[in-house]
């Protein structure tokens, strides 16, 4: 008996390493990716649009993708992405603002929301606990919210910003946020529905707000400047100094104001708020395209833009001679005999006809290079810019052989070449890289 119990011992020892050896690990992977890529492209249509967006550990380089064998959402344009989680609108294209991972399966998931009373504009994360929104066509809305529990925090008070009541819309676009005073910088659009122009005012106006109190400072105006967009993803531009840029388009030639005798706040200009400052430099005005030899353009273009060190940013701008098509188009405008299937044509013409060029811009010395491995492109609809470990990706579409994506620059060795191209699937927006 006492053999038994003895010769047990070791027996119930060898059951219980046994037993443990065969155990399930308890603690499951993450949920949601936490490295790769999130890539997507639209198609646009007489019937609606497509959103296609789909995972990639890598990027595929040269290889052409077919997008439309990815997912299909309702809708999705990122506007922000914090670590490994992107903000927009809803996928379904709901009015709110979606905090969205990507799942093990590489689909796009909704992880919270936070309900809108109006179109989702523009989203900027500060850190893990404040977050800023926008609404388009609203009433000069600011938000507040949390975007770790993505719990609304209420809104900045903005009664006594700029607003053109003549305008049917007042509201903010870009949010421009300069850590070393801890404030954010808000340029005003302002346009009336029953006009052509997208911004009806001829001067440009920036609402500064203390990040800090979360109140509204001042207002500051730049006169004869227009349209405070880049029509990009809207990469803030400030340097290291704290020297903030602002890019203004101008107003495209919808008001009627064309060529090289066009007044200055109808043509595009970067403007300055200077470091340590809230106030405009009054002296500082940079047109990238009259730099770059095209001041005699009808309509100039200078779309997207992003910053990368010591002063240098990059740009699409307009950068060859209109065709004779849309000189000839410009002719019965001025005449006032074109048709209104003949204008669309025309703002079709210049708004997507292959003539920009990504260049690299000198913010001190005002100057202005080619980034020559980068084709021509139809920079009007989708100009993203992205910086990923000091090097940069820039959307191309070429319409005239049915090709979009993005390729990547190196500013060390000033050489570009294909990070993203696609087969199928319409043009490319936005490649979004996910970091935990």
């Amino acid at each position: 008996m006492k053999n038994s119990k003895i010769l047990s011992v070791p027996l119930v020892a060898l059951l219980l390493i046994s037993c443990d050896n065969n155990k399930v690990d308890p603690s499951p992977g993450p949920q949601y990716k936490e490295s790769g890529y999130v890539i997507s492209s639209v198609n646009e249509s007489t019937g609606g649009s497509t959103y296609y967006a789909g995972y990639f550990e890598d990027l595929p380089g040269s290889t052409p993708v077919d997008m439309t064998a990815k997912s299909t959402y309702n809708y999705f344009f990122g506007k922000a992405d914090w670590k490994n989680y992107i903000f927009g609108t809803s996928l379904r294209g709901d009015r709110t603002l979606s905090k969205i991972a990507v799942d093990q399966d590489g689909k796009l998931v909704e992880v919270a929301s936070i309900p809108l009373l109006n179109d989702l504009n523009f989203v900027k994360i500060i850190d893990d606990n404040l977050g800023l929104y926008t609404l388009w066509n609203s009433d000069r809305y600011v938000g507040i919210f949390n975007p770790s529990t993505m719990e609304a925090l209420g809104q900045i008070d903005m009664s006594k910003a700029k607003k053109i009541a003549a305008n049917s819309r007042n509201y903010y676009s870009n949010i421009v946020y300069r850590k070393q005073d801890n404030r954010v910088f808000l340029a005003l659009l302002t346009d009336n529905e029953n006009t052509s122009p997208y911004y009806d005012a001829t001067d440009v106006y920036v609402e500064v707000i203390n990040l800090t109190s979360r109140q509204w400072e001042k207002t500051i105006t730049y006169a004869n400047a227009s349209y405070p967009v880049s029509r990009g993803n809207e990469n803030q531009i400030v340097d290291e100094s704290g020297n903030i840029y602002i890019f203004t388009q101008g107003s495209y030639g919808l008001d009627g104001q064309m060529g090289p005798r066009a007044a200055q706040y109808a043509r595009p200009q970067i403007l300055k708020i200077p470091a340590n400052s809230t106030d405009f430099d009054a002296s500082y005005s940079f047109n990238p395209v009259n730099t770059l030899g095209q001041q005699n353009l009808l309509v100039q273009l200078m779309l997207g833009s992003i910053y990368d060190a010591n002063g240098i940013a990059y740009s699409c701008i307009s950068a060859q001679p209109e065709s004779p098509r849309i000189l000839e188009l410009v002719g019965k405008f001025a005449q006032g005999i074109i048709t209104e299937a003949e204008f669309f044509e025309l703002r079709n013409a210049i708004f997507y006809s292959e003539n920009q060029r990504w260049v690299k811009l000198d913010l001190n010395a005002k100057t202005v290079s080619v980034l020559d491995d980068i084709p021509f492109t139809a920079g009007f609809g989708y100009p993203n810019a992205y910086k990923y470990d000091g090097k940069f990706y820039f959307q191309y579409n070429t319409a005239s052989n049915n090709t979009s994506g993005f390729y990547e620059y190196d500013p060390g060795t000033g050489r570009a070449t294909k990070a993203f191209s696609l087969a199928k699937g319409g043009i490319a927006s936005d490649l979004i890289r996910l970091n935990k």
